[in-house]
Parts: C-alpha cells; structure tokens; sequence
C-alpha cells in the first residue's frame, strides 16, 4: 500500500479547512492517507527514541522533525495538509521501479520559497564567516532553485544515505539547541523569534527553516541526480 503521512502535532481540533484537504487527499492521491497525532504517535515512534528537544518545540517545528523521523524510518509520502488534486500512483510506481531513484518531490516553485539559511545564521547570532558564507549560499540555491524540491510533499525511499544523512544533521541541530530551546521553549503554536505574542517578542531558539528547509533542500541539491522533480505539488493556498 502505498502510503502518504500527515501529521497533527497539536492538541488543537484540526479545522474545518484542513479537514476539507484531507478529504481531497483520500479522494485523489489514491493513496493511504494516514493521519498521525497526537493518539497513535507511541504506535510509531518510541518515546525513548524520541529527541529530547522535541517536547520543546513549537508545532510545526514538531512536524518537521516527525516527517525526518518518518521518511528515514519508515519511507513513503508525506505531505502537508492541503489540498491533493492528483494522483500520486504515478509516483509510488517510478519511485519504486528505479532501483538508484531515492526521493520523488516537486520542483521548488520559485527562488523566494528556497529556505533562508542566511537568515537562520543571523538569528543565531553565528559568526561574521558564517554570517557572509550562508549569504553566498543563499543566494547560489536560489539561482538553481529548479534543483531544489519543495518541503511540503515529497516521496522517500527509506533507510538510504540521503535520509541518514537528513536524520544525522538533523539531531545534530537538535543537539546542539538543546540548551537554548530549554531556556526559550515554544509558547505559540507557530511561535518565531523576532515575532510578538501578546506583546511580547518572542526569543524562541530555533529559526524557522532551521531544523528543515536548511537540511533538507542542500541535501536535494547534493543528492539531485537521484531525485525527481515530478510529483504533483499540493495546493498552496485556502488551506487555513
């Protein structure tokens, strides 16, 4: 079966939009649409093998980390919840009829979507060398976002060295923001830093691409000669 993961890492009730989009999944991905939350997350991860930062958080930081534990560990789709137009059947077959074929995902729909690792560096307050070289950096990816996939649905095959080298700098970052997300956990859903709840301004640890688009779009990069780029993309918009 082939079998496409959305994540719901709140408490929250899934709203009726998102709900709406899961519908459209099941009706045209053609695929086993598997909703984990909160409920029956124990049933595919261990909490001991869980990171430790990961009850720190914020929500869709929780979800990246979950679609890096799931791809690596278990393979398969993933996507985020919005609406699904197309068939993913095409993809499943290519993906597994190619034996050096890793991922199947869609090409980054422009330059502006290529995660800002600069940006991160600068929240991070990294060094003047850092700072400059993850500028160059940027701006290279966006030159050749057409080699980049998006974030939001891609296609994996398990265990291979693209998603151990995913789930490797991975907890590495995780390792390394521990302290600080201790000290600065989430307290919003989509908490940012820089950004203002309730009148305060938010000193959250972790940039908002930094646990994600930063790993894995270099990694699409690196790896593209076994990537594909064909997967239909998800809706991007009417989706909140």
């Amino acid at each position: 079966m082939n079998n496409i993961y959305i994540f719901w890492t709140g408490d929250n009730t899934i709203p009726e939009v998102r709900l709406k989009s899961i519908e459209t999944m099941r009706a045209s991905s053609q695929s086993n649409i598997i909703l984990v939350n909160n409920d029956n997350l124990h049933q595919y991860v261990d909490p001991d093998n869980m990171h430790p930062a990961y009850k720190y958080l914020n929500l869709a930081h929780k979800a990246d980390y979950l679609r890096c534990y799931f791809m690596h560990h278990y393979g398969g789709g993933y996507c985020d919840i919005k609406q699904i137009n197309d068939s993913w059947t095409p993809s499943f077959e290519m993906l597994n009829s190619k034996h050096d074929l890793l991922c199947i995902g869609y090409q980054e729909i422009n330059r502006w979507g290529v995660a800002n690792i600069h940006q991160s560096a600068l929240l991070l307050n990294r060094s003047i060398f850092n700072k400059f070289k993850t500028k160059v950096i940027y701006r290279f990816y966006q030159l050749n976002y057409k080699s980049l996939i998006g974030n939001g649905a891609f296609i994996f095959k398990p265990k291979s060295n693209l998603t151990q080298e995913w789930w490797n700098r991975l907890n590495t970052r995780l390792d390394e923001i521990l302290p600080a997300l201790k000290l600065n956990p989430a307290s919003h859903i989509k908490d940012r830093r820089g950004h203002e709840y309730d009148g305060v301004v938010s000193n959250y640890a972790v940039p908002w691409s930094y646990i994600l688009g930063d790993i894995i779009q270099p990694l699409s990069f690196k790896y593209r000669a076994v990537i594909s780029r064909t997967l239909p993309p998800p809706k991007f918009t009417d989706y909140q």
